[in-house]
């Protein structure tokens, strides 16, 4: 079977990358042709490691004037997209795949709730949709009554698992947080207001609040990049609530010239951005100084950095609605903050914006019960297993095995 994947290069560190890099790699080793179209990559064809083509784009970063070409020549069987396909820019998909008789599976990503009108036509242009949680499952079934097919992201527990203390102290140390009491960590996309840091950012206000201490023996470590041009401008709301133990985890190079994490300030660093990108190694070690991870997210498709603090046995915490409800809620690994208010937005569907009382009483709570917060840990290692990308792959594996014979 010939398959085209086109998503974010493998290696860029997004969660589509990630989970593309894993699945390509698992069909070329199931026996399938796999060829890799990266919406970031403009290079000759080049085979890697695992035998899969990688393809590149030429003029538009969506495919639009090589993908025609790609799934003629390659004699293409199926097209599986992991990407936003409400995008304006992948229109022309549906009526193309049609027209060359190539089978469409599409990753769908929703983040709020009910399914946007938006989102509901080209997701009735594919053959296959693969929902990457419960919830987006759920929510394309109050709309499609057929195949779609749940599979999760997953994570890999040789890299993501918890770190012995003398390598804990280093971080701690290489990040300036040694004399922390409670760490918390934040992993963020800065994208508008998706993400919604200026609850984060109040919360932590209101936590000093309640107990002073923490004013200097706490810290909210953000990994984000606060100048993204479509983002926040987030230094500027930290600087108007005055929260001066916030910082941005900035990049350094090491004497191979590969980026490790390091404290903000740093004269032989620079501003993390979105194009920067660190290692699941480096990741790995951040997740492993925190006390807890938080999002303050509006909706989320699935939520990767919370998944893999949770395989690094840190406690999490996210919000009572879309994928909270099954990463938190079920695992019992943390704790879910309450929502303040739905807002519905241009695309007609609605997101949730978090009580910040809800979520500063949350981190409080892990603060102060140092039991429960083993009980969050011990629960949050038992979870992960669930999503090892070993058990995640042969679900994908099992999809593209029976694919042909689905109607």
């Amino acid at each position: 079977m010939n398959i085209l994947l086109m998503s974010n290069s493998p290696g860029r560190g997004y969660g589509y990358s990630v989970v593309s890099d894993q699945v390509s790699a698992a069909l070329q080793k199931a026996g399938h042709k796999v060829y890799f179209l990266g919406m970031q990559s403009i290079h000759p064809p080049w085979v890697d490691k695992e035998g899969v083509i990688n393809l590149g784009i030429r003029y538009d970063p969506w495919a639009s004037d090589c993908l025609p070409d790609y799934l003629r020549v390659y004699k293409i069987d199926y097209f599986l997209s992991i990407f936003d396909i409400w995008l304006a820019q992948t229109n022309y998909i549906g009526a193309l795949t049609k027209r060359l008789g190539v089978k469409w599976i599409a990753h769908v990503t929703a983040n709020s709730y009910p399914l946007s009108p938006f989102l509901a036509t080209p997701c009735s242009q594919a053959n296959f949709l693969i929902a990457p949680s419960k919830f987006v499952y759920n929510t394309l079934r109050e709309v499609f009554p057929g195949a779609i097919f749940y599979i999760p992201h997953g994570v890999d527990l040789n890299i993501y698992k918890p770190l012995p203390t003398e390598e804990k102290q280093k971080m701690r140390e290489k990040l300036r947080v040694e004399d922390k009491e409670f760490v918390v960590v934040s992993v963020m996309r800065n994208k508008g207001m998706q993400k919604d840091f200026p609850t984060l950012f109040h919360a932590w206000k209101l936590l000093q609040e309640k107990i002073p201490r923490l004013k200097e023996k706490g810290i909210l470590l953000c990994l984000t990049d606060p100048l993204e041009p479509d983002g926040l401008r987030i230094e500027l709301l930290r600087q108007r609530i005055g929260l001066n133990n916030m910082k941005f985890i900035w990049a350094k190079p090491n004497q191979d010239g590969i980026l490790e994490m390091t404290y903000e300030g740093n004269p032989e660093g620079f501003l993390h951005t979105a194009n920067l990108n660190f290692s699941p190694e480096e990741m790995t070690k951040l997740y492993n100084i925190a006390d807890c991870h938080v999002i303050s997210s509006l909706g989320e498709s699935f939520n990767l950095p919370t998944l893999e603090a949770m395989a690094c046995g840190i406690p999490v915490i996210a919000g009572n609605h879309t994928t909270g409800l099954e990463l938190v809620g079920e695992s019992k690994a943390g704790l879910l903050a309450n929502v303040r208010t739905t807002v519905t937005t241009p695309l007609i569907s609605d997101i949730f914006y978090l009580d910040s009382n809800s979520l500063m009483e949350c981190m409080k709570k892990i603060y102060e019960d140092e039991n429960f917060k083993k009980e969050c840990s011990k629960n949050a290692l038992e979870f992960a297993k669930k999503y090892s990308w070993e058990l995640i792959i042969k679900k994908w594996v099992d999809f593209f095995d029976a694919v042909e014979y689905i109607k």
